[in-house]
């Protein structure tokens, strides 16, 4: 496996802490073929040094549809060395005719012994002017996602399949996201995840006589690829947000009385959901998925009436979620509404 020395590379231009800002004027002036273009800023923050190429790869993905300062932040905490940071910069350009167009610039740190007071400041001093603050964190949130960080967060991605501990990560979530100073708004990678699953599965109610059988529901069975519970648990959750039904055990609790069964298995295949039933004693609505596929199919199975439809798949990729949700910034979302249930399904599935 490469050392991480031997990866940092990737990240341009390596320049002292002090002359960032220097060095991207400079990085500039070398080309004015270079149209400089910035709508946010956009961070990345890990304590992955494994991810360090990967993020480097996403934020070029990213600035092809969306032009940002990129920040990329690398913590390394370790409090038996002195707090130490290094910072390169470099570029990401759209090619039009042949030669470099639009960029979106990229400033790299390497946070060595990094605290919470490190990694805000090295946040803070290098945003673009009074650009929002994208903010993706990756991993568990550690003792360094705190109030002074998350005050200054606009919009907050995280991937909560990627949590050891998710019960106690979406409680340290929902107690940031209610703080006074918090302003951000949170999209988590395994909610995006579903987001044309869950549009598809409610297709198959459009029907009259198909929404009537939604009180007779007695089971929801949700099939997810490996590494994706979280994912098929929030897909449960917003079953059961949207029924306004309550949890008891693994089962989902109608007003009226009536008893949904959740069945949640792994399956073989790679995609992070793959298929979702709901059923009554009489019918069955369901959403399935072919690995690779970029359509699932969702079909509708009454006594008297039956049909499918397809539709499109979620898209592939994080960069491709993250692209296409700042796209469509201003809808509403349900998410936070979810986690609440969520933990409940937690702590059952425990």
């Amino acid at each position: 496996m490469p050392s991480l020395e031997s990866n940092l590379s990737v990240l341009g231009q390596e320049v002292p802490l002090g002359k960032v800002d220097k060095a991207l004027k400079e990085l500039w002036g070398a080309d004015e073929a270079r149209d400089k273009a910035s709508l946010m800023n956009f961070a990345i923050y890990c304590e992955n040094p494994e991810s360090l190429v990967n993020n480097t790869q996403l934020l070029a993905d990213i600035t092809k549809e969306h032009a940002c300062r990129g920040l990329l932040i690398l913590n390394q905490p370790n409090g038996e060395t002195p707090p130490k940071t290094r910072a390169w910069v470099t570029a990401h350009c759209q090619l039009l005719d042949g030669r470099k167009s639009v960029c979106s610039e990229q400033v790299s740190f390497l946070l060595e012994g990094g605290t919470g007071n490190q990694v805000r400041n090295t946040v803070f001093a290098h945003l673009d002017s009074d650009l929002p603050l994208v903010f993706w964190w990756q991993g568990d949130l550690t003792v360094n996602f705190d109030e002074r960080l998350y005050s200054v967060i606009d919009l907050l991605f995280v991937d909560s399949s990627s949590w050891s501990d998710p019960k106690g990560d979406f409680g340290k979530l929902l107690n940031a996201h209610c703080q006074d100073a918090a302003r951000f708004h949170v999209y988590d990678l395994s909610w995006l995840r579903s987001h044309y699953f869950r549009t598809a599965l409610a297709s198959c109610f459009n029907d009259p006589l198909a929404l009537a059988e939604l009180h007779k529901l007695n089971r929801i069975q949700i099939t997810h690829g490996p590494g994706h519970r979280v994912a098929a648990l929030l897909l449960a959750a917003w079953v059961g947000v949207r029924l306004k039904a309550t949890v008891k055990g693994s089962t989902l609790v109608l007003p009226e009385g009536q008893v949904i069964k959740i069945d949640v298995k792994e399956g073989k295949d790679t995609e992070p959901l793959q298929a979702v039933e709901l059923a009554s004693d009489t019918a069955s609505f369901g959403v399935d998925r072919a690995c690779g596929s970029s359509y699932v199919c969702a079909s509708v199975n009454m006594p008297d009436h039956s049909h499918e439809q397809i539709l499109p798949a979620d898209l592939p990729t994080d960069a491709a979620l993250i692209a296409n949700l700042l796209s469509r910034l201003g809808r509403k979302s349900l998410y936070v509404q979810m986690v609440p249930m969520l933990q409940e399904l937690l702590a059952a599935d425990a």
